[in-house]
């Protein structure tokens, strides 16, 4: 198999963690240090899905206290058009809350008390990002667009919180990726590095087994997908060569019908004579 990450079993921590309120909560708290009153009970509607399906993108996104919504997106390649991609994701959840208040009227006068929006992006790949990133700026150079959309990109490892050990993570799981290939000593040694250096090991201790498993399951189906994908394109190759051999036997008999030589044909064919008298015997 390719030495490369598998992104998807790289993401199972992502998903899994930031799916309980608690680390939830600790996300908050890294983004809102001010905010210190904030309790789990406070955080709702924790959403985690991919915008655009089958790319390798986490959006996470969730209120606090009605009146805050926050949407994270991870991406281990850099691109501006994540831009695009949140605000594709903040009008599917704006989208989303209207149609779960039913007394609420996108047509009436009276404005709807739709939550203020912040948007953050977690970037874990080795490449250099902005730490800020602008719609107006980005894509129309500073040019009078009525419409802006502003992200803070938050790329630095730390122990500090729960980002920057995110971070850590996915920077040791690639490495040993890299080193080990896809095999569970590669989780395991991630595992073990991480609660050595202090990156998410509270999660790490508690959700130990389950995070192995997991991520030598998905290893597994990666491997298998993989192995069905080479042998398809090899029957494909097959098949595809089948054809053509019997367009070249056609074609051979029709010359030999108009009565050119075996020898004439498989020159003009860059055929054998025994290919060419073979195809006329049958």
């Amino acid at each position: 198999m390719e030495q490369k990450p598998s992104r998807q079993a790289k993401d199972h921590v992502f998903v899994d963690m930031f799916n309980q309120k608690k680390y939830c909560l600790e996300l908050f708290n890294a983004l809102h240090p001010e905010m210190t009153d904030i309790t789990e009970d406070d955080i709702s509607n924790i959403t985690i899905s991919h915008v655009i399906v089958d790319k390798p993108y986490n959006d996470l996104g969730f209120t606090v206290r009605d009146r805050l919504l926050v949407l994270v997106e991870a991406q281990s390649t850099w691109s501006f058009n994540i831009l695009l991609r949140i605000l594709f994701y903040l009008t599917d959840t704006y989208m989303g809350i209207i149609r779960e208040n039913e007394t609420w009227d996108i047509h009436a006068t009276a404005k709807l008390p739709m939550p203020a929006p912040e948007f953050y992006v977690i970037y874990t790949g080795d490449k250099k990002a902005p730490e800020q990133i602008s719609l107006r700026k980005d894509f129309f150079a500073n040019s009078a667009v009525p419409l802006d959309l502003e992200a803070r990109v938050i790329s630095a490892e730390s122990t500090e919180d729960i980002i920057g050990q995110y971070i850590i993570y996915t920077h040791v799981f690639d490495q040993q990726i890299r080193k080990y290939g896809y095999d569970r000593r590669a989780v395991e040694e991630t595992i073990r590095i991480c609660k050595d250096r202090g990156a998410l090991r509270d999660y790490l201790q508690a959700h130990e087994k389950e995070v192995v498993d997991s991520m030598v399951m998905l290893f597994e189906q990666e491997f298998a997908m993989k192995r069905y994908g080479n042998r398809m394109k090899e029957e494909g190759r097959e098949e595809a060569q089948q054809a053509a051999a019997e367009r070249d036997r056609r074609r051979v008999l029709r010359m030999f019908e108009r009565g050119e030589s075996p020898e004439t044909i498989a020159d003009n064919m860059d055929l054998s004579v025994n290919q060419v008298l073979e195809w006329i015997k049958q």
